[in-house]
């Protein structure tokens, strides 16, 4: 039988990367997943979940809580799938998808997503006190770029998915709201760190973070400069506990 899951991954495998009918194809992808709830997904079995419950976070937890647990469902060279559970209190830090699409789905929770668009950027818009070469040598490697925020969007399990594409709200911050919030996350394709050499993907799409720098621009636009990863950022993992999938999505 093919659950709610098996429908959003066959969908997902059918649109991505870019076919016929894309437009229409992303329409039916986004609708079935709208339809997903927690439980689809395993979420009710979720020991993560549990631990933001109002039983309390356990002392056991209490040296090692991670901001984020990360549970993967499936990933293949076209799509990779997985939920986010953001606990209380907690943010996964403004980053980038670099010539991704991506679809968050809020499943339990209440979430604060912050978006931008990334613009061209040439040497000669920087303000006076970022005239300084190393400035210069950051635009030029696109460490440093102007980008376009997008109003904030508060949004909860009622709310259907948003998404995010190559040119358009690529960078984003999420923040759980008043309590932990869990998502699901389709990415196409997936970040590719490093290539394996024989790999017929050999396009690197690393994860990297932000940060404002400056003030707002005349137009609305902010300065975004890349930084390490954050260290007050880190993920753990938990087993997906949902239904498996009824094939490998490779063979959808």
């Amino acid at each position: 039988m093919c659950h709610a899951l098996d429908k959003v991954v066959q969908l997902a495998m059918s649109t991505f990367p870019k076919s016929e009918n894309f437009l229409h194809k992303l329409e039916r992808l986004l609708a079935q997943t709208n339809q997903l709830t927690g439980k689809d997904v395993g979420l009710d079995k979720s020991r993560s979940m549990v631990r933001d419950s109002k039983s309390i976070r356990a002392e056991e937890y209490e040296d090692s809580l991670a901001p984020v647990t990360y549970i993967p469902v499936t990933e293949n060279p076209v799509i990779s799938v997985g939920i986010f559970i953001v606990h209380e209190g907690e943010r996964i830090p403004m980053h980038d998808h670099p010539n991704m699409y991506g679809i968050i789905k809020c499943l339990q929770g209440h979430l604060r997503i912050s978006s931008l668009t990334r613009k061209e950027t040439q040497s000669r818009d920087l303000p006076e006190k970022f005239s300084a070469e190393i400035f210069q040598r950051k635009i030029q490697t696109g460490q440093l770029f102007l980008a376009e925020p997008h109003l904030p969007v508060l949004v909860n399990s009622e709310s259907p998915p948003c998404i995010l594409k190559p040119d358009m709200g690529n960078i984003h911050q999420i923040e759980s709201v008043n309590g932990a919030a869990a998502f699901l996350d389709i990415l196409s394709p997936p970040y590719n760190i490093d290539p394996e050499p024989d790999s017929p993907d050999q396009q690197e799409r690393d994860c990297n973070y932000y940060r404002v720098i400056g003030e707002e621009r005349e137009g609305g636009k902010t300065w975004l400069i890349q930084i390490p990863s954050p260290t007050n950022f880190f993920c753990d993992t938990e087993s997906y506990q949902g239904p498996q999938l009824s094939r490998d999505p490779a063979d959808y």
